[in-house]
C-alpha cells in the first residue's frame, strides 16, 4: 500500500470509498506490548510484524503528526528571509506524505474580492494553481470560503456553480479541498489540497491539522510582513537621519564659507580704514598744542580706535583663521587659547604632544572649531578662572581635551536642553570620521575630548 492509500481509495467507477479501515477485524496481539504507551514507529513496526490491518493506517498518520512538530518548530523562530522558502518547502512535504498533486497557500486581498496564491508547490507535469482567483471568477467558491466553510470539490458544488465546474474541466482537476484561515473572527487566507490523477478525500479528523498548519504559515507570513514593514520605517528613518546630516554637513561648509568671506572683508577693508584714521588722528595730536583743550579727547578717540581695530582683528580671526592654514593647527589653537585668556581673563594652560603638520584641512579645522566652542562654553558657564586645552596623537588619532573643574553639568539633561553648540561639535567631529564625548558631573567640571583618525587623512 502507497502513500496515497492512507486517505485515497478508488473503487472500480471512480469513486472515493474512504480511508483504509477494516470494520471488523481480531487484534493479533494478545498482549500489549511493553514500554508502548505513545504512538511511535517502533509500534507501527510490531503492529505491521503482527500483521496488523491497520499498521500501514497508523504508520502514515504518526508521519503527519511528526510533519505537523516538524513545521511547528521550525517556524517558532524562522528569520524573515526564509519565510518563503519554508513555506515552500512544507507544501511539498504535505503533497508527498498526502500522496496529492498540488497545494497552495492564499491571502485574501485587502477589498476582499480576490484570493492572491502566495505560495504553491505541485508535482511535475501537473498546472501551477491560478495567482489570483477573483470572486468573480468563483462566485459561490468565493462565497462558500468568505463564510469559512471548508469547500470540498466537486462534492459541495451545488448546480449553478457553472463556473467553477468548467474551470474543473479546462484543467483537468478531479477534486480540490480548501481550508478557510481565520484571524479574529475573519478570513484572512485558505490553503488547498488538490488532486489532478484521481478523486481524494481527507479524513475529517485531518482538517483541523491542515488548518493548523495553514495557521503557522499564515503567522509566518504576518511576522514577516511586520519585518519587512519594520525595516523599511528603519531604512526610511536612515535615509531620513542621512539627509539631514547631509544638510547639516552642507550648513555647515556654507556657514564657514561665509565666515571665511566676512572675514576677508574685515581683514581687508574694515582693519585697514580703521588703522588709516588710527594713524590720522596720531598725526593731527602731533600737531596740536599741547595745552589745546581737544588733545585729551583727540587722544582717546585714537586710543578707542586702536582697541576697536584690534577688536575687529579678533573677530576676523573667529570667524576665519588665517594663521590655520599659515602656521597649522597647534600654533593657531595657542594663539586662540591666548586671545581667549586676554578677552576672557581665564587662564588657559595648553599643551601640545607630537602633534603633526601635515594633517587635512577639514580635521585642522574641525579640531580647531570645536576648541573655539569648548572655551566659549566655559567662559559662559564654567564659572572658572583657569581650564586646560591638550592637543595630542594618541593611536593613530588625534585627540583634543578642553577640561574645566567649575560647575559641571548633568550630559543627559544637558543633551536635551542644548542649543546649536554641541550639536555643531558632534556634527563637525561625525563629518571627519571621529568621536566626540563629554564628561561632566554637577559640581565637578566638564572635559570635552575629541578623537579623530589621522590615517588616511589627506595633507
Amino acid at each position: 500500500m502507497n502513500q496515497s492509500d492512507a486517505i485515497r481509495n478508488d473503487s472500480a467507477d471512480g469513486e472515493v470509498t474512504g480511508p483504509c479501515l477494516i470494520d471488523v477485524f481480531t487484534c493479533p496481539l494478545s498482549v500489549k506490548p511493553q514500554g508502548m504507551d505513545v504512538l511511535t514507529t517502533g509500534l507501527c513496526q510490531v503492529l505491521e510484524d503482527a500483521g496488523c490491518p491497520l499498521a500501514v493506517d497508523v504508520h502514515h498518520r504518526l508521519q503527519f503528526e511528526t510533519l505537523l512538530t516538524e513545521l511547528s518548530s521550525k517556524f517558532v523562530n524562522v528569520p524573515a528571509s526564509q519565510v518563503d522558502s519554508q513555506i515552500e518547502w512544507g507544501l511539498r512535504r504535505i503533497v508527498e506524505l498526502l500522496g496529492i498533486d498540488r497545494s497552495g497557500l492564499g491571502q485574501v486581498s485587502e477589498d476582499r474580492r480576490q484570493l492572491v496564491v502566495t505560495h504553491s508547490y505541485q508535482l511535475p507535469g501537473i498546472p501551477p494553481s491560478a495567482f489570483i482567483m477573483l470572486d468573480s471568477q468563483f462566485p459561490t467558491f468565493a462565497r462558500m470560503v468568505h463564510q469559512g466553510l471548508v469547500v470540498r470539490l466537486p462534492d459541495d458544488m451545488p448546480p449553478e456553480a457553472t463556473q467553477e465546474r468548467e474551470y474543473f474541466r479546462q484543467v483537468g482537476m478531479k477534486s480540490n479541498v480548501t481550508i478557510p484561515l481565520m484571524a479574529m473572527g475573519i478570513v484572512v487566507g485558505g490553503i488547498g489540497f488538490s488532486s489532478f490523477r484521481s478523486q481524494l478525500r481527507l479524513p475529517d479528523e485531518f482538517i483541523p491539522r491542515l488548518r493548523l498548519v495553514g495557521d503557522i504559515f499564515t503567522n509566518a507570513l504576518a511576522r514577516k510582513r511586520a519585518d519587512e514593514a519594520l525595516c523599511a520605517k528603519e531604512q526610511s528613518l536612515r535615509q531620513a537621519k542621512d539627509g539631514l546630516r547631509l544638510l547639516a554637513t552642507k550648513l555647515l561648509n556654507s556657514q564657514e564659507e561665509e565666515r571665511r568671506r566676512i572675514a576677508r572683508e574685515m581683514h581687508d577693508d574694515w582693519t585697514q580704514r580703521l588703522a588709516i584714521l588710527g594713524i590720522e588722528s596720531a598725526k593731527l595730536e602731533g600737531c596740536l598744542d599741547t595745552q589745546a583743550v581737544a588733545l585729551p579727547i583727540l587722544h582717546n578717540i585714537r586710543t578707542q580706535l586702536v582697541s576697536l581695530s584690534e577688536d575687529v582683528h579678533d573677530l576676523s580671526r573667529q570667524l576665519h583663521p588665517a594663521i590655520l592654514n599659515d602656521l597649522g593647527l597647534v600654533e593657531a589653537l595657542r594663539s586662540e587659547c591666548a586671545c581667549f585668556s586676554r578677552r576672557e581673563e581665564i587662564t588657559v594652560d595648553y599643551v601640545a604632544d607630537d602633534v603633526p603638520e601635515n594633517m587635512s584641512k577639514e580635521v585642522a579645522l574641525c579640531v580647531y572649531r570645536v576648541a573655539q566652542e569648548a572655551l566659549r562654553n566655559v567662559a559662559k558657564h564654567a564659572a572658572v578662572n583657569r581650564t586646560a586645552v591638550n592637543l595630542a596623537v594618541i593611536n593613530q588619532e588625534l585627540m583634543l581635551r578642553v577640561q574645566d573643574h567649575g560647575v559641571g553639568f548633568d550630559p543627559d539633561s544637558g543633551r536635551i536642553l542644548a542649543g546649536v553648540g554641541l550639536s555643531s561639535m558632534e556634527e563637525r567631529v561625525r563629518m571627519v570620521d571621529g568621536e566626540f564625548s563629554i564628561y561632566s558631573e554637577p559640581g565637578h567640571g566638564t572635559t570635552i575630548e575629541v578623537r579623530v583618525p589621522l590615517s588616511g587623512s589627506p595633507a
